[in-house]
């Protein structure tokens, strides 16, 4: 039977915290961090988490008078390093930048992981990345509207472009088909670059992603976008509409970059790294960098984080339960 990832989420802080409280908190806040903390990226350097990992273990440095060095773990879609990450000592000394679908969705796609949500508890939201619906030029549709009408009087003849069965453009494209009761063909691809690139050519005439590459090519004309899904519009394209706006309330999609650690690590160091981390979003590069994609967000504490996992996982669990999407 599947672990109840919902409860375990809705529990990660309240684990960690009821650990810290068996540790000399004292003694540990006033001596860590003492040596070198490492991050673990579960993917290949360059690519977004890597990036965004790499940025604030910058940041942190100088916040906690330590190094901070990231270390990728690619393999296993995540699995592995998740699985390390999970059975490091609780010292505060092994942290983990994630996005949220390795939390959220990954347990709800596959049966067996080696990991469990409350193996790790919340440090702090390194980004926050709400979804978009983007399409084509070629379509004879300018705005939300429009594009409804279109495709409730072409049935099935509007394709949407993801990155894979259960990957989260995949998720979102079923919510909104879903939500707003028209009808898509999802044709899958390799990553987002091939997926955009037919969509800039026409071959495929919508697709839900991030803001970043899609806004760049919107700029150049390449590329229409029709909606963002979040409660607010973004202040790097704030001509966007929301789905509320829409009609759609509660239609909301994101990707967020998290920072983990252990379970069990004590709650003074918990503390002091989301300290630590907020400190670090609140100017320089990281900030700018969160900025330029529409991924800045308000300071979270832990709890705060926790309740913002639990729901990405009723998110995602919701959509793959309807679609019946199992991986293993």
């Amino acid at each position: 039977m599947k672990i109840p990832f919902t409860r375990a989420l809705t529990a990660m802080v309240a684990v960690a915290a009821a650990a810290a409280a068996l540790a000399p908190a004292s003694a540990t806040a006033q001596t860590y961090p003492n040596r070198p903390i490492r991050v673990v990226v579960p993917f290949s350097p360059g690519g977004g988490v890597d990036i965004y990992a790499r940025l604030l273990a910058n940041s942190m440095s100088g916040q906690l008078g330590q190094p901070v060095v990231v270390e990728n773990d690619a393999g296993g879609a995540g699995v592995i390093a998740l699985e390390r990450v999970s059975k490091s000592p609780k010292d505060g000394y092994t942290l983990l930048v994630v996005s949220s679908t390795s939390i959220s969705a990954a347990p709800n796609l596959y049966r067996k992981l080696p990991y469990k949500a409350e193996d790790f508890t919340p440090v702090a939201l390194v980004g926050k990345f709400p979804f978009h619906v983007f399409i084509t030029p070629g379509l004879p549709v300018r705005g939300w509207k429009e594009f409804h009408a279109y495709a409730k009087a072409n049935p099935g003849k509007v394709n949407y472009a993801t990155t894979g069965r259960g990957s989260t453009p995949h998720l979102v494209g079923e919510m909104v088909k879903a939500a707003t009761g028209i009808e898509m063909v999802d044709v899958p691809y390799k990553g987002s670059g091939p997926a955009l690139a037919d969509l800039m050519a026409g071959h495929v005439q919508v697709y839900m992603d991030v803001p970043s590459p899609g806004l760049q090519h919107v700029q150049s004309g390449k590329l229409r976008v029709l909606a963002v899904l979040d409660e607010k519009r973004e202040t790097i394209a704030p001509d966007i509409p929301t789905m509320a706006e829409l009609g759609y309330p509660g239609l909301n999609a994101f990707n967020r970059y998290t920072l983990l650690a252990p379970t069990g690590t004590p709650r003074a160091i918990i503390e002091r790294l989301n300290k630590a981390a907020i400190a670090a979003m609140a100017s320089g590069p990281l900030r700018d960098r969160q900025n330029a994609d529409g991924a800045a967000s308000d300071p979270a504490t832990p709890e705060q984080v926790g309740a913002m996992l639990k729901t990405d996982y009723e998110t995602w669990g919701g959509v793959i339960r309807k679609l019946g999407i199992q991986l293993d």
